[in-house]
This record gives structure tokens, C-alpha cells and sequence, in this order.
């Protein structure tokens, strides 16, 4: 499962919506679709998202997450 999947079926299960997710996380909708589509995976903002959501992600041990950011 991807993870924007895994949290898509999590935001299902909260009734939140994704530009809700990303307005508690403090970043843009387009910052949050980056994460999605795994432009962009800082480390932080993954733990974030399993926080807010309640969920463990599950990240491809061959595509880890960056400590970055930008």
C-alpha cells in the first residue's frame, strides 16, 4: 500500500480532509500532496501525519525518508 493510501483510508476513518490534514500540520495542501506522491518525505512531518492520524506508516525499507525537508 502506498503511502498516500495509507493515508487516505486513515483521513476516511478521522472524516477529516486532506487540506485539514494539512492545515493542522501547519503546511500547505500542495506541501502535503508532495508528501503523497513521495517528492518530498521528511522524516518529521511523516512522524506528524502518524500522530495526528493515529497510525503507523509503513515506508519501503528501499525509499526511506529523507531528514530534510526542502
Amino acid at each position: 500500500m502506498t503511502l498516500k493510501q495509507q493515508v487516505l483510508i486513515a483521513l476516511v476513518k478521522k472524516g477529516w480532509s486532506q487540506r485539514e490534514l494539512a492545515r493542522r500540520m501547519g503546511i500547505s495542501i500542495t506541501y502535503l500532496r508532495d508528501i503523497f506522491i513521495e517528492k518530498r518525505k521528511p522524516k518529521e512531518r511523516l512522524k506528524q501525519i502518524e500522530e495526528l492520524l493515529d497510525i503507523k506508516l509503513e515506508v519501503d525499507s528501499n525509499d526511506q525518508p529523507s531528514e530534510q525537508e526542502a
